[in-house]
Formats: C-alpha cells, sequence, structure tokens
C-alpha cells in the first residue's frame, strides 16, 4: 500500500461498520484498509457521496455547478461513466451508487455488505 499522509476520517452509520478514509492531497479513498484506485474526477465524486451515504446528493453538488446551470448531454454521460467505474470498485465493499433519475445519487451499504452474486 502506498504511503499515504493526511488522511481523514469518513463517520456515517449509514455505511454499516465500514471503515473510510480519503486524503485530498493524494487523491486516495482507503475502505477497510483497501486502497480504492480513483482518478481525480472519480474521487472528487466519491467524497461527497461518502460523507453524505444515505442520503441524495444532487447532479449539480457533485459537479460543483450552480442549479442554474444546464446539465448538458455530454457531461450527463460523461458523468454516468464516471459513476460506473466507481460503482465496480464499491461493489466489492458492498457499497453501491443509485442513479435518482433527474437529481442525483445515493451511495447505500447492501444489507450484510457482501457482494452479491447475480
Amino acid at each position: 500500500m502506498p504511503e499515504v499522509t493526511l488522511l481523514q476520517q469518513v463517520e456515517r452509520t449509514q455505511l454499516h461498520g465500514h471503515q473510510v478514509q480519503h486524503s485530498d492531497t493524494q487523491h486516495v479513498v482507503i475502505i477497510d484498509g483497501v486502497v480504492v484506485p480513483c482518478t481525480p474526477t472519480e474521487y472528487g465524486l466519491l467524497v461527497p457521496l461518502l460523507y453524505y451515504a444515505g442520503e441524495a446528493v444532487r447532479y449539480t453538488h457533485l459537479l460543483g455547478m450552480s442549479r442554474q446551470q444546464p446539465l448538458t448531454r455530454s457531461i450527463r454521460l460523461s458523468l454516468t461513466r464516471h459513476i460506473s467505474r466507481l460503482r465496480a470498485r464499491l461493489w466489492p465493499f458492498g457499497l453501491d451508487i443509485v442513479c435518482l433519475i433527474g437529481y442525483g445519487y445515493l451511495l447505500l451499504s447492501r444489507p450484510n455488505g457482501q457482494a452479491e452474486n447475480t
């Protein structure tokens, strides 16, 4: 595991016992002692979802946009691709990102925190 400094702990009961840390300086997320690889863009999307786990997060909040700015098709498609990659990385930890069509995303912990064989 790479040396990581300045870790911040995410305290959310909705994460159901997962120990989650992150470093803004190194764009690293660590879940239960395992480094979750993220691009800088993915890191920027994941951290707000972690801090608001169990709560809906608007697209505009995730993207750092004002609510008045239009969410173009290309921005939406790019966001969808990044979220899809994050879903795949979080799935083994029993975490999932749910799309709330027309609003944003929601980070949830699956029951028992286990990946399902589907």
